[in-house]
């Protein structure tokens, strides 16, 4: 933006919020010390990069008495409405006489000084997996996130998890059904085998159906488990099976849900190397924005 100056105080810029829309009658501008500064992160902890523009006013008042930084904010919306040319229905209220460029440069320094004490930016940091949120990442996009990088260990978890149950299921067989893996498809036994080896198969499938539904991320659905032989022993013992290890399936599921969705926050405040004043100058503002 050009430079413009106010009569009589040399090397001050000098910028105006201009109204939303043409004003007819004559408006009173009171005078303000505006900042727009840059806080830059690269932190080497949480691996967060971002930078972040920041815009602001402090009214100033009749004495040299400097407020704190809570008066007049500077929106956004209405940084593009700031100008270096005074609106033609503009009566500027008069300057204070202790208003020099020393005075925008004390409070210019004052406010960096409060954004290093104030201003903060909120991380969230699941300590299972020892991760921070990025850039711009809401507390619901990070746990989303977590619970990915969980799944990811889950499925390992189930495929130990059912190594062992067809370690246990295996076992049964043989007990039961009397044959090993590689006999179990050439073998014919007596009606009696037979109907083993087909409570067998329905319980294995099912077992297996409930690690897949799993892995996929599924409900593990409970079903009613109807008997086919109310006599059988192998089926009691294959009952016994599928609820231990739908148990397990769902106490896994638990606990990496558990844990993806225990957050802290994590704050990260800046210091004066991370932030860049990039102007300091007059801005008047109508008097309606007091």
């Amino acid at each position: 933006m050009k430079q413009r100056q106010i009569p009589g105080k040399k090397n001050i810029e000098n910028l105006y919020l201009h109204p939303s829309a043409p004003r007819k009658n004559e408006v009173e501008y009171f005078p303000c010390v505006y900042i727009e500064a840059g806080i830059d992160f690269n932190d080497v902890r949480t691996g967060y990069r971002a930078s972040i523009k920041l815009a602001r006013a402090l009214k100033i008042h009749e004495t040299k008495k400097i407020p704190g930084w809570t008066d007049e904010i500077i929106q956004d919306a209405n940084i593009a409405r700031i100008q270096d040319t005074r609106p033609p229905s503009a009566r500027l209220r008069a300057l204070p006489e202790f208003v020099d460029a020393g005075f925008i440069e004390l409070v210019k320094n004052l406010y960096i000084e409060r954004l290093t004490k104030s201003w903060k930016k909120i991380l969230y940091r699941n300590s299972e997996l020892d991760i921070y949120s990025g850039a711009g990442e809401s507390r619901e996009e990070f746990i989303v996130r977590c619970r990915e990088l969980f799944f990811g260990q889950l499925r390992e978890e189930l495929n130990k998890l059912l190594l062992t149950f067809n370690r246990m299921l295996e076992q049964l067989k043989e007990k039961y059904v009397g044959i090993s893996e590689e006999e179990f498809t050439e073998h014919e036994k007596n009606k009696s085998a037979t109907d083993d080896r087909n409570i067998y198969s329905q319980y294995a499938e099912r077992i297996a159906s409930m690690f897949l539904a799993a892995a996929s991320e599924a409900n593990i659905a409970v079903h009613n488990i109807l008997r086919i032989d109310k006599n059988s022993e192998l089926e009691e013992r294959l009952i016994a099976l599928t609820s231990e290890a739908r148990s397990k399936i769902v106490n896994l599921y638990d606990d990496y849900e558990s844990k993806s969705a225990f957050i802290d926050e994590y704050i990260l405040r800046p210091n004066l190397k991370n932030i860049r004043c990039e102007r300091s100058c007059i801005l008047w503002m109508p008097k309606r924005a007091e």
